[in-house]
């Protein structure tokens, strides 16, 4: 069963495998009865989500299952609102119903009212939002859902008008006075729903694995792309880097020249879009269009830590400068707006500000004449403007030239005049933009967020061996290791200089992947340690007897315990944990690992059967690793950091890195140690060549 969101600010793909369920309880109250019900207390918060509607008539509360059975002596109904700092359409709610006086006496005199940040809370908004899509086929958000004083839901929907929303709670609240047992009874059909949603069936016999069966996903899923401006055929443009991670890890093995022309206009189409900020850096959410023109504002760091990945492998197999320009523009713009004095990165930056959505980054007709001067004609062809065609009747947005060369012949210019009239547009550009207010910045430290951004760096870092992303990514694991890993646990946020959430199952599959990268960059022993002490927690909390996979959260509270195995905005937490699992199996001989990555890959096989692998890209590169020649390279040495930099800076998505200075009991690295000299081995299924001197010699072992 899927569905899709519709419309709404977070617009995106998801499926109704939801990452998991687990109520917070009693996080940040006691259960005191001092605690007052009829007055708004988000004023207590350090969500900058819950914070924004602390001024609200409505007497919100945050979310707390055993607060609000506890005191909800009168048996209100719930009003759950889920969204986050960086929702357009929450702004607009907040501003047309939730600050309007009639609908907060209404709501005041007849429902409990709570507010959930679901960046803060994503188990939350996890279990509403299946709920919702069953009830509606849909969701988005703001997501606005109606409750019985035991949490079961009974309405759910998105954005709604003043009228709209005095309208549904009336009937549901007449319903619930009149005829109260239709509500429970249309409850429990939505419980036992999601029960039966999120239910994962495994069994030990297993569908046998075959390589053609990637072929065959690649042939129907290649069938849907748009072959004229990138990506998917979708009216709302995502990139989703998943997906193109595994197309390109695809091509590579296949040798497909087609999918490989595919994917290089695509991710060239992509840079040079709307989608990207061609001023200040970095990728909005997505575009509303399908040729990649007018984008969702708001940015998030998930999407910008996943796009140095998929950037610095694009350029390491195609040598585009464009692909690194647009590497070291996400870097520039997290730095510059993103990284907190620390090392870490903050979760997202609104697509608001006081004159509305996208107002700090568009400009009018007369301020682009301005800046082009006697220019003009130049600038709107550098920047794609038509002036005959505003969005919003009056608005333009930049994006670039498909074609430089082009221009600089059109215009006869040098490359380094085109270059210093550029610069003169941006410095007119950001002085425009000075007189504006920046929207919000949503100072909330995601855990899984920041060690995806580790990885990203890293990525940047072996394409093009500049020191300052190796830097950068020790610094932001650093952040995670000193503040959000609490007596061997982690947590899942950091706000207002305190660690707080206990973490999900997202937090412990990427930070040890971070953890992985840095060794396998590095060679640094305390990483790899790291890695294992946190899977070994991983596994002790939310492994399950039933299936090889893992659960969301610890302790599955209500109605059901969730198993998400399929990729989303950033890829499955399974499928990551699987593949650190197989990794750490083959690091360091874990033969339990080994065996529990291979149940798991098992387990999902019978998805690419079905025509859904698109759905599933993580595990894909995993059964690809499997599937096609996967090589361990061992580099043992003095020199064997620098020998591992040159290597890093070509595509090679299957192969296994492990790097020693140093003698090493580790066993693809033991008696692998001579003095003064550093070698390379390429091994595979650990049957080893003979070890080579030369990066240029690994290389044709690795490709033969």
């Amino acid at each position: 069963m899927k569905g899709k969101y519709q419309g709404n600010s977070g617009f995106k793909s998801y499926k109704i495998f939801p990452y998991s369920l687990f109520l917070m309880l009693s996080i940040f109250f006691s259960c005191s009865t001092d605690l007052q019900l009829n007055k708004n207390n988000l004023n207590l918060e350090s969500s900058a989500y819950l914070i924004q509607h602390a001024q609200n008539p409505i007497n919100w509360q945050r979310w707390n299952q055993n607060l609000y059975s506890k005191f909800n002596t009168d048996d209100k109904l719930l009003v759950v609102s889920i969204g986050y700092s960086s929702c357009h359409w929450c702004h607009v709610m907040e501003k047309e119903t939730f600050e309007d006086k009639e609908v907060a006496n209404y709501m005041n005199d007849n429902f409990i009212s709570i507010k959930v940040d679901r960046e803060e809370n994503p188990e939350i908004d996890n279990i509403y939002m299946t709920a919702t899509q069953m009830m509606t086929g849909s969701g988005g958000w703001p997501l606005n859902v109606v409750c019985l004083p035991d949490g079961r839901p009974v309405y759910g929907g998105t954005y709604h008008t003043k009228e709209q929303w005095l309208e549904v709670l009336g009937k549901i609240q007449k319903l619930y006075v009149n005829d109260k047992s239709q509500l429970y009874g249309f409850a429990e059909k939505v419980e036992k729903g999601i029960q039966e949603v999120n239910r994962f069936e495994y069994t030990k016999e297993t569908e046998a694995f075959e390589t053609v069966m990637l072929q065959n996903e690649m042939a129907l899923w290649s069938s849907r792309w748009d072959t004229v401006n990138g990506g998917e055929q979708q009216n709302q443009k995502f990139i989703t880097p998943v997906k193109f991670n595994y197309i390109q890890q695809y091509h590579y093995l296949n040798k497909d020249k087609k999918i490989g022309e595919y994917l290089d206009q695509t991710l060239e189409n992509i840079a040079l879009s709307g989608i990207v900020d061609h001023l200040e850096g970095g990728f909005y959410r997505y575009t509303v269009d399908p040729e990649w023109k007018i984008p969702h504002f708001e940015k998030m760091l998930y999407d910008n830590a996943q796009l140095l990945t998929l950037f610095s492998n694009a350029y390491k197999e195609f040598k585009k400068p464009l692909f690194k320009s647009t590497v070291y523009s996400i870097f520039d713009f997290l730095n510059n707006r993103m990284e907190n004095s620390q090392g870490a990165f903050y979760s997202a930056i609104d697509a608001d500000n006081d004159q509305g959505e996208g107002r700090y980054y568009v400009f009018n007709a007369e301020e682009i004449k301005t800046v082009g001067g006697e220019d003009l004609n130049l600038l709107q062809d550098y920047y794609q403007i038509d002036l005959d065609k505003p969005f919003e009747e009056e608005y333009y947005h930049l994006r670039k030239s498909t074609d430089l060369n082009t221009l600089s012949l059109k215009y006869k210019l040098t490359e380094k005049q085109l270059n210093e009239k550029r610069a003169d547009w941006e410095n007119q550009f950001a002085a425009l933009k000075n007189e504006r207010e920046f929207p919000l910045i949503d100072k909330k430290i995601i855990t899984p967020w920041n060690a995806l951004t580790v990885s990203g760096l890293l990525n940047a870092y072996g394409a093009f061996s500049d020191d300052s992303f190796l830097k950068q990514a020790k610094q932001t694991f650093t952040f995670i290791e000193d503040h959000l890993i609490r007596r061997k646990k982690l947590m899942h946020t950091f706000q207002a200089n305190e660690a707080k959430m206990e973490a999900n199952l997202e937090d412990y599959a990427f930070t040890i992947k971070a953890a992985l990268d840095l060794y396998q960059n590095t060679g640094g022993q305390a990483y790899l340690d790291r890695a294992v002490q946190l899977t070994q927690t991983a596994i002790k909390n939310f492994e399950t007897d039933e299936n090889p996979f893992f659960t969301f959260t610890e302790n599955p509270v209500l109605f059901s315990e969730i198993i998400a195995v399929d990729d989303n905005v950033i890829p499955s937490a399974n499928a990551i944990m699987s593949e650190n699992l197989w990794t750490l199996g083959q690091l360091i001989e874990n033969k339990d690992y080994t065996t529990k990555a291979k149940k798991m890959l098992d387990g999902v096989v019978s998805y690419f059967s079905e025509g859904r692998g698109s759905d599933y890209s993580q595990w894909a590169q995993l059964l690809a690793k499997e599937a096609y020649a996967y090589k361990e390279v061992v580099i043992v040495g003095t020199a064997a950091q620098k020998t591992n930099r040159e290597l890093q800076q070509h595509y090679l998505p299957n192969v296994l890195f492990q790097i020693s200075e140093k003698e090493s009991e580790l066993p693809l690295l033991k008696d692998c140690y001579f003095d003064e000299e550093t070698l390379i081995y390429v091994c595979e299924n650990k049957v080893c060549l003979r070890p080579t001197k030369t990066v240029a010699e690994a290389l044709k072992q690795i490709n033969n």
